[in-house]
């Protein structure tokens, strides 16, 4: 935008013209009565507005274009042009002219200036700082609610493509105000796309010292699938942020049955074999990154094979449909391990002596045996209910109501604690 056709050229003009602030109401009341229709045009009792203003075209006449003329135009109107800066700023002033007063009322007056610029020519949020300066703060916090709800999918007359405008205004503005919600919501949000355009808010050049929470962490790739990854170091570098772990994804834990099934048939060895021969053969790896607020958990990582990355995925898991986020210690079933190769062990060497017995029959064998394999049994028992308890470091496991749990390893536990306590108890 040049300087010619900024929001401030176009308040310097509307200040001196006669009718600059009835001109703004009638855009004000235009565009209001548009977003509350859904109507993607303007001009829609434009000619009864303008009577009752008083107004004629020729008083409509500014070096921006005439008012009148660019509100029957509409959307034909190319971006960036003097007009649409002229109507997007009269809208501005128009609600600089009549405040909303409280947060119901900012609330229901950023919604009609998000859906605006998202679906007609007239997007006033790039005039918002201009108009009303300081007094713009609540509005700004209304759009990065609306940002936030969208993002939720509670707002479907808005969708992304309004949380992706509100992130963009938002992105945009020079308030402190805005900058701090940016920072606030960069935790929260799952769409890539917003998410990037809020940590562009929040960048280190542009950070400002209020926003709570900011990542500086780069690279989002679309959720599930392939992207190119910008950040190499997005998994490995910023772990210490609060709220962000950074670690390694593990297979989740496994029940008891399943464990004793799985090792039982053999699988669980053939399950260890193969991922050491990818680990230390195909260097595979899954470098991943979760990020844990208040309202929910965003699990980051990519999958890498001989150094080159493969895949990026993002999930994200909302707080209500979170069943548990817990820390595990390393190893935490370790007892159950050992005691399932102590009964393993002692149901071979107890059976083989029963056997031997009952083919020589010896008692002393026979009862040899039978003490092998109940020792072997009570091994198993009381290893099974060993606390233990690592030092060092953990992990993290967050098992959701639907769907697949995730396990990220490799976490100090001090670390852990601190992110998973952000999230509400229940």
């Amino acid at each position: 935008m040049t300087p010619d056709h900024s929001p401030h050229a176009v308040l310097d003009e509307l200040a001196g013209h006669p009718h600059g602030d009835d001109l703004a109401r009638v855009v004000h009341t235009a565009a209001f009565a548009a977003a509350d229709e859904r109507r993607t045009t303007l001009e829609g009792g434009l000619a009864e507005l303008v009577d009752r203003a008083g107004l004629s075209v020729a008083d409509a006449e500014t070096r921006f274009g005439n008012v009148i003329r660019a509100l029957e135009r509409g959307t034909s109107e190319g971006a960036g042009s003097a007009t649409r800066v002229l109507l997007a700023t009269l809208l501005a002033r128009g609600v600089a002219l009549s405040p909303p007063e409280g947060p119901d009322a900012e609330g229901r007056v950023a919604e009609a200036l998000v859906w605006l610029a998202t679906y007609t020519s007239v997007d006033a949020l790039t005039a918002l700082d201009a108009a009303l300066g300081e007094r713009a703060a609540g509005l700004w916090r209304a759009v990065a609610a609306l940002v936030r709800r969208a993002d939720q999918g509670a707002l479907p007359q808005l969708g992304r493509a309004g949380a992706i405008i509100a992130a963009a205004a938002l992105r945009g503005s020079a308030s402190p105000d805005a900058r701090a919600e940016a920072g606030s919501l960069v935790d929260e949000v799952r769409d890539p796309i917003v998410r990037s355009l809020l940590r562009d808010a929040v960048s280190p050049g542009r950070r400002p010292s209020r926003a709570p929470g900011a990542s500086t962490a780069g690279g989002d790739a679309a959720q599930g699938g392939a992207g190119a990854s910008g950040d190499e170091g997005w998994a490995e570098g910023d772990g210490r942020a609060p709220g962000r772990l950074a670690g390694e994804l593990s297979p989740p834990p496994r029940g008891p049955v399943a464990l004793v099934l799985l090792a039982a048939t053999g699988i669980l060895l053939a399950m260890h074999v193969v991922r050491l021969a990818g680990r230390f053969l195909l260097r595979y790896r899954r470098p991943a990154a979760v990020e844990i607020s208040p309202r929910g958990v965003t699990v980051r990582s990519r999958t890498e094979l001989f150094g080159r990355t493969l895949r990026e995925q993002e999930t994200y898991i909302p707080v209500e449909s979170l069943l548990r986020a817990t820390r595990e210690v390393r190893y935490p079933r370790l007892g159950l391990y050992a005691g399932l190769v102590a009964l393993g062990l002692g149901t071979y060497l107890g059976v083989s002596l029963l056997v031997d017995g009952a083919r020589a029959g010896s008692p002393e064998l026979l009862g040899m045996g039978a003490l092998v394999f109940a020792f072997g049994a009570a091994l198993d028992f009381g290893l099974s209910h060993v606390e233990t308890a690592a030092r060092g470091r953990c992990r993290v496991v967050l098992v959701p109501r639907k769907g697949p749990g995730v396990a990220l390893a490799g976490i100090e536990r001090a670390a852990a604690d601190a992110a998973l306590s952000r999230l509400p108890r229940a």
